[in-house]
């Protein structure tokens, strides 16, 4: 059996930390090797991690300097074990139902490995105390290209990657601040050179609490609100557009004809008024709704952010 390598990145994570360990350490597939990375926490997770790496020997911690939490899973996948067969991200907050990484194998195995893969899937959203909120949307049209340009899919706790999809993200490290989550970045990248797998069941609980660094909103008017901020408020079109000139500037090179022309086009649509006036009807990027595609394009042809 190959072997999985999770990589978890911890920050102040002492609440939860304990019941994340331990439904790594039940999951049913094996081998599994446990690679933590503490981005210099200040409470009491570094003698937590401390006492768990002494107890089992699938646990390694390596304790540096706070960097934040893209730059830290940068890191992570950089020292991440050649020898591994998957590499699986994990968040500090959550909790792993027993199968999670079982289940991930059995898709990527069909894969080539030759191929750059990627694994991820929908998650069920819980509180504080792990119980059931609601399940994240489901993502019916499913993941491409046309969609990584515009919306994330891979919600990072769930990403499991081959080495080839590994060393694909390694040929080029982007520059973190123009990377809006590493999950996101990892989907645009693979989805542009390989296959991405989406699971539409949930192996995990997604927990959401106020230490969050993202959540997921699970009301209706809840998430037509976030969108809506993120859009507007929080100028997500601007930061959309700078990861996409990010990974032009990397990958664009290697592009066949087709994804470089999506990406081309997204990028030249904020040039003048008649570049969005024709985005805004013949766009070839989708996100997974029609209310959140009508959301994206008015923004754009708006020019708000």
């Amino acid at each position: 059996m190959k072997a999985v390598q999770i990589l978890l990145s911890t920050y102040n994570g002492e609440a939860f930390l304990r019941e994340q360990l331990d439904s790594l350490l039940l999951q049913t597939y094996k081998p599994v090797h446990i690679f933590v990375r503490d981005d210099g926490s200040t409470d009491q997770t570094r003698e937590i991690l401390e006492q768990y790496r002494e107890q089992h020997e699938n646990i390694e911690v390596v304790f540096e300097k706070n960097i934040g939490v893209i730059p830290s899973f940068l890191e992570l996948l950089q020292q991440a074990s050649d020898q591994a067969g998957y590499l699986a991200f994990c968040d500090q907050d959550d909790y792993w139902h027993a199968d999670k990484i079982e289940k991930a194998v059995q898709k990527l195995d069909t894969v080539d490995s030759a191929i750059p893969a990627m694994y991820c899937s929908r998650v069920e959203l819980v509180n504080g105390e792990l119980a059931h909120i609601g399940m994240y949307p489901l993502h019916k049209r499913g993941p491409a290209f046309e969609n990584a340009v515009v919306q994330n899919i891979a919600t990072g706790c769930t990403i499991v990657m081959n080495q080839a999809a590994r060393r694909l993200l390694l040929q080029h490290v982007p520059d973190a601040s123009k990377v809006i989550m590493h999950d996101w970045w990892f989907y645009l990248v693979v989805s542009a050179f390989g296959t991405v797998i989406y699971d539409p069941e949930s192996s995990m609980l997604y927990r959401q609490h106020a230490a969050n660094t993202v959540g997921a909103d699970h009301t209706l008017i809840g998430r037509w609100v976030t969108r809506f901020q993120r859009y507007i408020k929080k100028k997500q079109y601007k930061f959309i557009t700078n990861q996409n000139k990010e990974f032009m500037r990397l990958y664009g090179d290697k592009l066949d004809q087709e994804k470089k022309g999506v990406l081309t086009r997204f990028l030249q649509s904020r040039s003048s008024l008649w570049g969005r006036i024709q985005y805004f009807m013949f766009s070839d990027t989708y996100r997974q709704s029609w209310n959140e595609n009508i959301i994206c394009r008015l923004v754009l042809l708006l020019n708000m952010v």
